[in-house]
């Protein structure tokens, strides 16, 4: 009995010592991917910074030639007591496509928050990912919780189906929570990166049929199941993971005594066309608005494009609020999930409602700043990401509900929104840029699903003529760093006599390089040459701070 036992011992130790075996030897030959959210990076001072990975976005996405475009936060990896530490989850949105560095909510909240607490160390850490959802959301939550946050903003529910993961993505494992959620964790040992790799490569999947992000857009690489219908198994199911990984993150910062502040999702529904929707002969049915209105309020019911093509109608005869009824329907019915249903919104309320978390509305905020209180293009791009006007607003907002909240500590140095909004730093450059992008962006699926196709070989047309547009252009070919076109737009304009533009640029530039004195000396100067003594005293003061600091 004692030798059976024995045996028996050994035979379930056995595969969990080899296991540990093997990736004791993955790590030392440095196989595979090491998924740390957060690197550590020496600044030219000296000191230890912590930075977001730029490759974790590998660890959700795998054989999609998707290259993440998450921003480079740089905070200390020692936090000081003068520190107030912000988190800011979420995706594309919150990285800020299309425009991306001074244009993202979180950096125009970081600048605002700066200069109403000269006197504290402001770190706004973007850990945004392009096309994710709760899931990596919930991921993630761990390695933030261990960086010690004074407060973490969520901004995220519109990927919930076809982000990585999600019930209708191609990038996905399954469709039961347990299981993914142990996927993910074991994404991080060497060991199972072997066995998935090894296991894609004996199956031998056809990569001839499968499309990447240099062939088509992210969307329609991730989006396998298209069509999910209002109500449907896979629609509910995306509501269901949503409200359990939420949930779970809630409860993580809550046992960490971490304060959290919701926001509430906008799309635009006026002047986005469901892309998917039951056949429909719109002509046929304009006439048949006009001759049988009954008959074509119940088609709407029904069909995306019927109720979009009413709301329309009845925008026309300025009856407002039925045409926003129809225009949201429109989008509820869609059956291409890229904006988030309203019932995403409402399990967002439920939680601030019954765990008394504070709420940013951002849906009514926009749709307040809306003409005629329907969101639409006057501040959004496309479907869901806002332009430079609207990420400013949603900066505010979480600026306001900060101050309501009086958290970080006296706001006696309050900037009003008209100040805050005449010094955006955000430059011509990466405006015009995010225009390219999105042209390029709404000539290919799902954009063209409603439209006719561009020829595929033909590339946007873009004759560039300013200097903005060619800094632009060459950015966007990949044939100039965007550093070096900032440092040579700096010299532009300050050549030229434009400081405002030229301190736009230097603003910019320190979000990348918070820890450099020499940048914040830009600034001084810039400044005084503005005859802003100001804000030349508060970049000096900035950089003396910095010029004192030495590494441990």
């Amino acid at each position: 009995m004692k030798k059976t036992a024995v045996f028996k011992i050994i035979s379930v130790l056995l595969p969990l010592v080899l296991i540990v075996l093997l990736e004791i030897v993955l790590r030392i030959i440095g196989y595979g991917e090491t998924y740390n959210l957060f690197n550590k990076t020496k600044g030219d001072n000296g000191i230890e910074y912590l930075t977001l990975n730029s490759h974790i976005s590998k660890k959700y996405f795998k054989n999609t030639g998707f290259n993440s475009d998450n921003q480079s936060d740089l905070f200390l990896s020692q936090k000081t007591d003068s520190t107030f530490r912000i988190f800011v989850q979420g995706a594309s949105t919150t990285v800020g496509f299309p425009f991306y560095r001074g244009a993202s909510f979180p950096r125009l909240l970081k600048q605002r928050l700066e200069k109403t607490f000269p006197e504290k160390n402001i770190e706004v850490i973007n850990t945004g990912i392009t096309a994710v959802n709760s899931y990596t959301l919930w991921d993630i939550t761990p390695e933030i919780i261990a960086q010690k946050p004074d407060l973490v903003l969520i901004y995220a529910g519109h990927n919930e189906y076809y982000g990585a993961l999600g019930v209708g993505s191609s990038a996905s494992v399954g469709n039961h929570p347990f299981l993914i959620r142990s996927y993910l964790k074991l994404k991080n040992f060497k060991f199972f990166q072997l066995f998935e790799n090894t296991f894609q490569k004996i199956t031998q999947r056809d990569q001839n049929n499968l499309k990447t992000v240099k062939e088509t857009t992210l969307m329609e690489v991730l989006a396998k199941e298209q069509q999910i219908p209002l109500g449907s198994k896979a629609y509910l199911a995306g509501l269901q993971q949503y409200e359990q990984n939420l949930g779970r993150i809630l409860s993580y910062y809550k046992k960490h005594n971490i304060p959290v502040i919701l926001s509430t999702l906008v799309s635009n529904e006026k002047d986005t066309a469901p892309f998917i929707s039951p056949a429909l002969n719109i002509e046929y049915y304009k006439k048949l608005c006009e001759k049988d209105l009954s008959t074509a309020k119940t088609k709407a019911q029904h069909n995306a494009m019927a109720s979009y093509v009413l709301g329309h109608y009845f925008f026309k005869k300025n009856q407002l609020d039925t045409a926003k009824h129809y225009f949201h329907q429109a989008k509820e019915l869609d059956l291409l999930r890229f904006r988030a249903p309203d019932a995403i919104n409402t399990i967002i309320r439920q939680f601030s409602k019954e765990e008394n978390i504070p709420l940013v509305d951002i849906k009514a905020l926009f749709e307040s700043k809306s003409p005629s209180k329907m969101v639409g293009k006057s501040l959004l791009t496309e479907h869901v990401h806002p332009n430079v006007e609207g990420y400013f607003l949603m900066a505010d907002a979480f600026y306001t509900k900060l101050e309501e909240l009086r958290l970080i500590g006296d706001w006696k140095n309050k900037i009003n929104y008209p100040q805050a909004f005449s010094n955006l730093p955000t430059t011509k450059i990466d405006s015009i840029r995010g225009t390219i992008i999105l042209k390029e962006l709404q000539q290919q699926w799902p954009f063209t699903l409603n439209t006719p196709k561009p020829d595929a070989n033909n590339s946007i047309l873009y004759s560039p003529t300013s200097f903005e547009e060619r800094m632009a252009w060459n950015i966007h070919q990949g044939k100039q760093k965007w550093e070096d076109a900032m440092r040579q737009a700096y010299h532009f304009y300050t050549k030229k006599g434009d400081f405002k533009n030229a301190l736009t640029v230097v603003e910019t530039l320190l979000f990348e390089y918070p820890e450099q004195w020499r940048v914040h000396k830009m600034a001084e100067e810039t400044c005084l040459r503005l005859s802003d003594t100001l804000t030349a005293n508060y970049y000096a003061n900035k950089k003396t701070k910095l010029k004192a600091m030495k590494p441990d």
